[in-house]
This record gives C-alpha cells, sequence and structure tokens, in this order.
C-alpha cells in the first residue's frame, strides 16, 4: 500500500501521511502528521488482503481496545485515536523515532547499563498488563520501540490475550516469534504470563550476549529447541558477563511455566542484583580440616533447594540469630545437624602409662595390674558438641539464596551471618548489604533502609551501597 493509496481509503483530513514505516503480518504502520494538534503519530492500518476477513478485523480492533486500556502506563505505546475508513480499520498512536531495540541490537549499540533500564522498563510495563489480565504473547526486541531519547515502550499488542475474552485462535495454531517463543506456546498450549517472561528472559539474553540463545535457521526447528534444549551459559558467550548472570536467565528461560521468575520485575531485580553486587574474592579462604567437603557444591546444592522451597526447612533448623557466638572454627555444612548418637566417640578407660623410655613406640606397652579408673569417672565424659557455622559460611549461604530468588529464605541467614561476624570483618559487610537488598526484595523496603544506612557507615564500595540505598527510598516512596 503506498501512501497515495493510504490517503485514499479516507482517513480524518487531520491526519497528513509522510512515509512508511514498517509492515508487519497483517498491517502497516506509517508516520504522519497530526495537523490539529501539531504533532507526529504512527498510523496503523489493517493490511489490504485483510479487509474482508471478520477474524482479522476482530483481532486488530481488540489490539485497538487492548491498547488503549494499557496506554496509561509510561512504557506502553500510547493510542491517541480509533477508527474505520472505508471498511479499513486504523489505529493512531505516538510516533517513537527512536527505532526498536532489535534495531539497537543489530547495529551494536547497546551499553549494559541502558540493557537494564530498557528491561526494566519493558518488565514494568509486561507486569502492569498481567496486573490486567492481558498476555502480550509476543515480547521480542522488535515490538520495544524507543523514543529519541532512547526511553523504552512496549508495542503491538495485535495478537495479545485478554483474559476475559474468548481466545480468537484455533487449539495448538501458534502466535509469536520462534525466536522467542516459550516451550508451552512451541507444544500449543495456551500462552500465560509466564510465557511472556520467559520471552523477555530471551531479550535479555540476546541484549547482554549480542545474539540469541537459539539461533536455527527454521523456525519449526528454533521452536524445538526452546522444548528440548539446554539453554547455553551467557558468560560462556560473553565472558565479561559475571557467573551470577546465568543462573538468573537460566530461571528466566526454565522449561517449566512455574520454575520462572513470579513477575518480570522480580526477573530484572534479580539481574540487576548479580551485575551491582559489590565485588569479592571468587572464593572465601577458611581454616578447614583435611578432606572436608567442597562448599561450591554443597552451596550449589543448596541454591537449587532454594529454588525448589526446601530452603525453608534448613534455615529453621539453624541456630537461632542470639544464640550463634563469634565463631571463628570453619564447619562443613554437612555438621550443621548435631553428630548421631553411634558415632560420638567415647573415651575408654584411662590406664596408667609405663615409663616412655622403657618401649619404643613400635612395641605395645607391657600389661600393669593396675585397675581402670572408678567408674564414677565416666560422668566426667563429654559429648563432642556440633560445631557452629562461621560467619563467613552464613553470609555465603544467605548469598547464594539471594541469587536464588529465594529472599525470604535469605534474610534470617543473612541476619545470623551480622550477629557471628566482627563489624570489622569484611563478611560483616557483604551481609549488610546482602540482607539490605533482600529484604526490598522481599517486599519489605522500610526494613531494609536503616541495614543499608549501616553498611554506609563502613567506608568501602559506596557507590554501590548509595545505589541501593536509592533503590529501596523509592520502593518505600512508591508503596
Amino acid at each position: 500500500m503506498s501512501a497515495t493509496s493510504l490517503e485514499r481509503i479516507g482517513l480524518p483530513e487531520r491526519y497528513v501521511v509522510r512515509g512508511h514505516i514498517a509492515s508487519g503480518g497483517m498491517a502497516s504502520v506509517w508516520c504522519a502528521e497530526d495537523t490539529a494538534l501539531g504533532r507526529e503519530v504512527a498510523i496503523k492500518v489493517l493490511a489490504g488482503e485483510f479487509a474482508a476477513d471478520e477474524r482479522a478485523i476482530r483481532r486488530f480492533k481488540r489490539e485497538a481496545r487492548t491498547a488503549a486500556r494499557l496506554s496509561a502506563h509510561p512504557h506502553v505505546v500510547m493510542i491517541y485515536d480509533v477508527g474505520e475508513a472505508v471498511g479499513c480499520p486504523y489505529i493512531v498512536m505516538e510516533y517513537l523515532a527512536g527505532g526498536t531495540v532489535a534495531d539497537a541490537i543489530r547495529v551494536g549499540a547497546v551499553r549494559r547499563e541502558e540493557a537494564l533500564r530498557w528491561l526494566a522498563e519493558a518488565a514494568s510495563a509486561l507486569d502492569y498488563a498481567h496486573g490486567r489480565g492481558v498476555v502480550h504473547r509476543d515480547v521480542k526486541p522488535g515490538n520495544l520501540l524507543l523514543s529519541l531519547d532512547r526511553r523504552l515502550h512496549v508495542g503491538d499488542f495485535g495478537i495479545a490475550r485478554v483474559a476475559t475474552e474468548d481466545a480468537l485462535t484455533g487449539t495448538g495454531q501458534l502466535l509469536g516469534t520462534a525466536a522467542y517463543l516459550s516451550p508451552e506456546q512451541a507444544l500449543g498450549a495456551p500462552a500465560s504470563d509466564a510465557s511472556d517472561r520467559y520471552a523477555l528472559a530471551v531479550a535479555a539474553f540476546e541484549l547482554l550476549v549480542g545474539r540469541r540463545p537459539f539461533t536455527a535457521e527454521h523456525f519449526a526447528v528454533q521452536a524445538l529447541q526452546h522444548i528440548e534444549d539446554d539453554r547455553p551459559r551467557a558468560s560462556s558467550r560473553n565472558p565479561s558477563l559475571p557467573r551470577a548472570v546465568d543462573a538468573v536467565l537460566a530461571r528466566g528461560m526454565a522449561k517449566r511455566p512455574e520454575d520462572r521468575w513470579s513477575t518480570a520485575g522480580t526477573f530484572v531485580d534479580a539481574l540487576d542484583a548479580a551485575f551491582s553486587q559489590p565485588s569479592r574474592p571468587r572464593t572465601l579462604t577458611v581454616v578447614a580440616p583435611p578432606r572436608r567437603p567442597r562448599r561450591t557444591a554443597a552451596l550449589a546444592a543448596l541454591a537449587a533447594l532454594a529454588a525448589a522451597g526446601v530452603a525453608v526447612a534448613i534455615v529453621v533448623a539453624m541456630p537461632h540469630q542470639g544464640t550463634v557466638p563469634h565463631a571463628r572454627a570453619s564447619t562443613p555444612l554437612a555438621r550443621l545437624a548435631p553428630p548421631a548418637p553411634h558415632r560420638v566417640h567415647q573415651p575408654k578407660p584411662k590406664l596408667v602409662p609405663a615409663p616412655v623410655a622403657a618401649a619404643p613406640t613400635t612395641t605395645p606397652a607391657a600389661p600393669t595390674t593396675t585397675t581402670a579408673a572408678p567408674s564414677t569417672t565416666t560422668s566426667t565424659v563429654t559429648h563432642a558438641a556440633p560445631q557452629l557455622p562461621t560467619a563467613g559460611e552464613l553470609e555465603a549461604r544467605g548469598h547464594q539464596l539471594m541469587l536464588a530468588g529465594a529472599y525470604t529464605a535469605a534474610i534470617p541467614v543473612l541476619r545470623q551471618a551480622i550477629a557471628a561476624a566482627s563489624p570489622g570483618d569484611a563478611n560483616y559487610a557483604y551481609a549488610l548489604y546482602d540482607l539490605g537488598r533482600s529484604l526490598r526484595l522481599a517486599g519489605d523496603p522500610q526494613a531494609a533502609i536503616p541495614v543499608l544506612q549501616r553498611r554506609l557507615q563502613i567506608p568501602n564500595q559506596t557507590p554501590v551501597v548509595l545505589s541501593e540505598l536509592r533503590l529501596t527510598q523509592r520502593a518505600v516512596a512508591s508503596h
């Protein structure tokens, strides 16, 4: 459709078409001037081949209603007008001259800070839509539009489904772009809020790595990759990314919808935490007995349990905050529980030793007539008390729980780490920061503020702590 033919379909005279922007499967988008208000607008017009398709017309009109319902959100494309000219429906919306996120990725013009901001803006819009019963079903960089000041707006709700309306597609029909399609959509199941969050996680992977996680040429093979293939690690494709990002993206792209982040905002918060966590050694140096189990593997297992909801039971089994001494002994995770009774070593009765010089060390001592000590001495036998975890172990455990998104489970562990640490210990500072962030992400920003203010009194990595405190203060103000 040319600009001339577009004007001939009977658009109101106030709209003067300036040029073509893009074409999609069902519609074309044009730049125009609204002479009545003196502003540029974008006009989306249903493609001519669908003009007689009642089903397509219903879907197009539903897009207009859906988008209009969401236009109040600052990161959803604003709808100005809806109409129908010579049997051809159209939508007039705000014109965003900054292109799309897909364009920015293609030319390599994305900074990490900007990528995280875009993801946060998209997440805010999606959570807003989900809260009003709207599932987008085609979240991808091409539908994330940018204004000239590089602010993001989610657009193209053309295949969005309103939960209160009947679906317009048949059972098993796929809608959405294969590169960002959730496994359940690829299998023909209905899309849900979790499907949008999966697509956002795929878009996040692409923004941070520079290419998509699954790149088969044929759309059917790509869909199959989403169903069957293991998720690639982002840090293996872009070594500049911290490894903590891998766990966040892996949960975002979990095969099962119920295993994904509960909201898009929670996903982006966790991603931001993976980047903004104060730097720390990759491993903690502790005094350890020989051949102790590797703590890295144990913590990984603990994080997995946290994702499955088991961590609460582990936390309950730990000592209360007030009973944790300032212990410095190192304790394997396997020894948190008291040792089993049959493994407690019972000392043998004491014998009077023979003179040291009387027998070489390789020769057993000669028997003596000395009898065992009276049985009353058994009252002095003490059982070995279970060793308690150190501040470093508690902080590392709480940190892993936080990265796994188990914020409620992380909070008591981090409080114990603070109680067990000396104020001059690095683990004390780490635990304060992690506790403040976990409290905010768990929905209690008011309690996080004094914790972060305590952390600010430690003159180390102040800008990072200040950034977290500002986020927390904004969260309090918005409640």
